[in-house]
């Protein structure tokens, strides 16, 4: 599995110290990746990535993902283009449609409906990357261009991953249909196949990164006693099969297994790019080392 990433999405610290140990540990653990995303109640994601930017001269800091609701493109042209200065040409830009509308309700932004969130997307990937390729754009980036992901998970959103983004995100997670919003489900394997089927004729041959973005890490313990304890902490809402299913958890008794279940993934998915959430930091990480030393020999 040559030239896979590994990324970590940060959710909260407490203080500048516990970010301060968060960034190093991730760096000793050999993330390739430090992620902020963008929601009310977490860290402002550009003002955590240029902290981390700060104390980890390695770790590539990307935005995962931003709400395009809460942005308009000049203000993002800005703030991306500082980032990679002040980084050093480090800075990815990850952009999303949006999906918890309680949050927008909170700012007092408009919430959309998909469709239309879907068009606000391309439009706004198509105006920042033209900010940013303009010679007179200041601040001006190092990297021409900034890499973009788009993180999506329905076809309308992966249409614009498809047409446009370095890296596609695979986000894993799906509104359960007549639910409130809000009320998500995993993603099964076969409706990962068809989505990335259709990504993949859309790019029509373009080069791409994939990146899976792991709901759940859990080493070490017998899959189905893991997968039982997530399925009871949900509330009903996901089942063992489902978590047992999806490519966006990962259960393994240890660390080797998790190895052999990631090159199978990305043999399936063609996923060359993993990222979790700030829960699961030290399980990938042990799943990081192990890939790296049976790939090595």
């Amino acid at each position: 599995m040559p030239g896979v990433q590994f990324g970590i999405n940060v959710r909260a610290v407490s203080s500048q110290q516990d970010f301060t140990q968060l960034v190093r540990r991730a760096e000793t653990l050999g993330y390739d990746v430090f992620a902020a995303p963008d929601h009310l109640g977490g860290l402002a994601p550009f003002a955590a990535l240029t902290a981390a930017g700060m104390i980890s001269e390695r770790l590539r800091l990307r935005t995962y993902v931003l709400n395009v609701g809460f942005w308009n493109p000049a203000l993002l042209a800005r703030d991306i283009a500082t980032l990679d200065v002040l980084s050093q040409g480090r800075a990815e830009l990850g952009l999303g449609a949006g999906h918890m509308k309680s949050e927008h309700e909170d700012a007092q932004l408009p919430w959309l409906p998909l469709p239309a969130r879907v068009r606000a997307l391309e439009t706004m990937v198509l105006q920042v990357r033209r900010r940013l390729a303009d010679d007179a754009h200041r601040p001006r980036p190092v990297q021409q261009p900034v890499p973009l992901l788009v993180g999506a998970m329905s076809n309308p959103a992966l249409s614009v991953a498809a047409r446009h983004a370095e890296v596609v995100g695979f986000a894993g997670l799906r509104h359960i249909r007549g639910a409130p919003a809000g009320t998500f489900t995993v993603c099964s394997a076969a409706e990962t196949a068809q989505r990335v089927a259709e990504v993949r004729r859309q790019a029509g041959g373009r080069p791409y990164r994939s990146d899976v973005l792991l709901q759940w890490v859990v080493i070490g313990r017998d899959p189905e006693d893991a997968a039982a304890e997530l399925a009871a902490a949900a509330g009903g809402q996901l089942s063992v099969a489902q978590l047992l299913d999806t490519p966006f958890v990962l259960l393994a008794q240890d660390a080797g297994d998790a190895v052999a279940q990631l090159r199978r993934r990305q043999q399936v998915y063609g996923f060359d790019s993993v990222t979790t959430h700030q829960p699961s930091l030290e399980p990938l990480g042990e799943v990081i080392a192990a890939y790296r030393a049976t790939d090595a020999s």
